[in-house]
């Protein structure tokens, strides 16, 4: 189990750099160009093999929490507190894979089925979707009852994005390019959730000893990120008061 996991945590590392790197570059790039079509593919590829990695591992340290962290668990009197500790943690990691293959798929899907938002309620986003709605609460509930702040800001930030995404699934009618806002929307949420796991590995260890910058780092990605979608969405919808919908513009996945 320890070699899974340490395997899985270098293709983690390695995907999670190159998708950091990558999500700018659609990003910059001219919307519909060939470079932002490509560059968008690739990141889109790196942020699934980010989550289906994070999941793996995030799944192994809840099933032995001990035997994985053997380092913070050789001075501790209470194993079973630390197990807790551990899992808490590690759930949390669990939870920020389904909100980046979520907020990812949704980001593709709305611009691929622009056309017939039937196809974004068949079984399976409708799945991810509502897991991650309601599990948002579940995951708040249990930050505030063992006191961990950073399950409380994400199951909300998660119930805030999965009840948004339900939202323009089933909403009867949309605005002019709502679907290219909702993209855009989307594919900022899982960058937010790439930048939050780089955080929570890396800068973990660095501020240790450093609880308030510990958890600052953390949220900072969401906070940033929460504000930059509200800005464009407000921006864009502006823009496009004036303008007819405009459904050529090519897929980017």
């Amino acid at each position: 189990m320890n070699l899974i996991h340490s395997l899985t945590l270098i293709i983690h590392i390695l995907a999670g750099t190159a998708a950091m790197i990558l999500f700018w570059a659609p990003a910059i790039a001219k919307k519909g160009s060939p470079n932002h079509i490509r560059f968008g593919r690739y990141y889109v590829n790196a942020m699934y093999a980010i989550a289906a990695s994070g999941f793996v591992m995030a799944l192994l340290v809840i099933i032995d929490p001990i035997g994985l962290h053997s380092d913070a668990a050789s001075n501790i009197t209470d194993p079973e507190k630390q197990a807790t500790v551990i899992r808490s943690f590690w759930s949390f990691l669990m939870y920020l894979s389904l909100l980046t293959v979520a907020t990812l798929r949704h980001g593709v899907l709305v611009l691929k089925y622009k056309k017939d938002r039937k196809q974004l309620t068949r079984l399976g986003h409708l799945s991810l979707m509502t897991a991650l709605t309601v599990l948002g609460p579940v995951l708040a509930i249990w930050g505030y009852q063992i006191g961990m702040t950073l399950l409380i800001i994400f199951g909300c930030l998660g119930l805030f994005l999965g009840g948004s995404m339900l939202h323009y699934c089933f909403k009867s009618d949309l605005s002019k390019m709502q679907w290219w806002i909702e993209h855009l929307g989307s594919m900022i949420g899982s960058g937010i959730a790439a930048y939050t796991a780089f955080f929570s590995f890396g800068v973990r260890r660095l501020l240790e000893d450093y609880a308030t910058l510990q958890l600052l780092s953390w949220i900072l990605p969401g906070v940033i990120g929460t504000i930059v979608i509200q800005y464009l969405t407000r921006h864009y919808r502006k823009k496009f008061a004036n303008k007819q919908p405009n459904t050529s513009t090519t897929s980017v996945v």
